[in-house]
């Protein structure tokens, strides 16, 4: 499939969510400016900015228990970064759209049918993929919902917002806590197809660099054939004229990789600040009980797993493109200019500066201070586990004892009061 159709769906899913029209044929999708679709955006995002301001005071001022406490403080968290990184893409939308036409274009030529089938097959898994942990975890917190509902004899509730309060059961109340549920499912759409559209440049960008590669690998066989078929001369001049243009192919990926960094650098970093929330959700939730309900530990596992799999999309295919850019130099090295007759000494000389460049790493960097490469993700997986270990230490089933063998308070559920959202932050640091 080709990056037309490829980034092209992946900018329709961005508008039929309401985030607008990215792709750079204008009103190919439709059209933005119509009065019904800002209608249909203005709803949408103003809908989840009510719920995320209401998250927020109520992690700072509701009284909630702690189990809710503690949803509270991880929604008001996960969807201020999450408005962030929506609108970190939103006012780049001009430069999203030149990197959508600049990204068509280039080595298009040269691309391999086979490998862009792999290259689609792959983007279709990782959205698939993502989008099923997304919504998994959200299913599994209506499923918690119910079970408060009809076996704790409360409420039902996902989103936990200053209004209403945790004793009002009262038929409005109600019907406010299903339509945060609606908004919730409906926030996630504009935002899997954002980090989507992420995922799907780094994944083209990454196949392009492999693309390239390719060329350069082909141009001693195509000198050979020209060579034996015409003449050395005509071999030379096609071997020149390949150079160049794969010299240019090389610069013009390097401007989109950087031009990738810049329009959805802040979108991946706060990708990664939010992949922190994960160990928030873990140590608020040993302050509940010993023992979790079986919904309650299902929904915390697939919140954290979407988490990591969007961190793991993010890091190991730009870790990728680090990767498959170094490989240019070999490439480039072992393209056959040694097989050049008179003047090749001059001809390869086109080589130098393209080797050079082929020989910076291509590293994209969140914040423009850290790294985007499998070193950074192994090293926050590494790190999440050993805050997993230690959550597990300090909260463990088992209750400690003193001395004498008798039971011994807990220091860690030893509360007076509610742990505030401060107090929750702390800890995880």
């Amino acid at each position: 499939m080709k990056d037309y159709l490829v980034l092209r769906s992946a900018c329709e899913k961005i508008f039929y969510a309401g985030g607008g029209d990215f792709w750079f044929e204008e009103g190919a999708l439709g059209n933005e400016n119509h009065i019904l679709y800002k209608a249909y955006t203005i709803s949408i995002f103003s809908m989840c900015l009510v719920m995320t301001v209401l998250e927020i005071l109520a992690a700072f001022a509701g009284g909630f228990p702690d189990d809710e406490h503690s949803d509270a403080v991880t929604f008001a968290l996960s969807h201020t970064i999450v408005l962030a990184k929506m609108s970190s893409v939103v006012v780049r939308k001009r430069v999203v759209r030149a990197l959508c036409r600049d990204a068509v274009k280039v080595c298009a030529a040269h691309e391999d049918p086979k490998l862009m089938a792999t290259k689609a097959k792959i983007i279709r898994m990782n959205v698939a993929a993502y989008f099923a942990c997304v919504y998994g975890s959200c299913v599994f917190y209506v499923f918690e919902g119910l079970r408060k509902l009809y076996f704790d004899g409360t409420h039902f509730v996902t989103i936990v917002t200053y209004w209403p309060s945790f004793s009002d059961n009262s038929a409005a109340a109600t019907a406010f806590r299903i339509i945060c549920t609606l908004v919730l499912s409906f926030m996630m759409l504009p935002m899997i197809a954002f980090d989507s559209l992420a995922v799907t440049f780094l994944i083209i960008i990454k196949y392009k660099f492999i693309t390239l590669r390719n060329f350069f690998e082909r141009l001693e066989g195509e000198f050979c054939k020209v060579a034996s078929a015409e003449s050395l001369e005509a071999a030379t001049e096609l071997f020149e004229k390949r150079l160049k243009e794969g010299i240019v192919m090389h610069q013009e990926l390097l401007r989109i990789s950087k031009e990738v960094d810049l329009s959805f650098g802040v979108l991946i970093a706060l990708s990664v600040c939010l992949s922190f929330v994960s160990d928030i959700s873990l140590l608020l939730s040993l302050t509940l009980a010993e023992q979790l309900p079986f919904t309650t530990s299902l929904k915390i596992i697939l919140f954290m797993t979407a988490l990591l799999f969007l961190l793991a999309e993010f890091l190991c295919n730009a870790g990728e493109i680090t990767y498959q850019a170094s490989l240019l130099s070999g490439a480039l090295f072992a393209s056959g200019w040694q097989r050049l007759g008179g003047g090749a000494g001059g001809r390869a000389r086109l080589l130098v500066p393209a080797a050079a460049a082929a020989q910076r790493p291509v590293v994209m960097k969140a914040f423009s201070m850290l790294p985007l490469t499998y070193a950074t993700f192994l090293t926050r997986t590494l790190t999440e586990q050993t805050n997993r270990r230690a959550g597990a230490g300090r909260g463990g089933r088992g209750s400690p004892q003193n001395m004498d063998g008798t039971a011994k308070a807990p220091m860690f559920y030893a509360k007076k009061s509610k742990p505030s959202v401060f107090d929750s932050v702390f800890r995880l640091l």
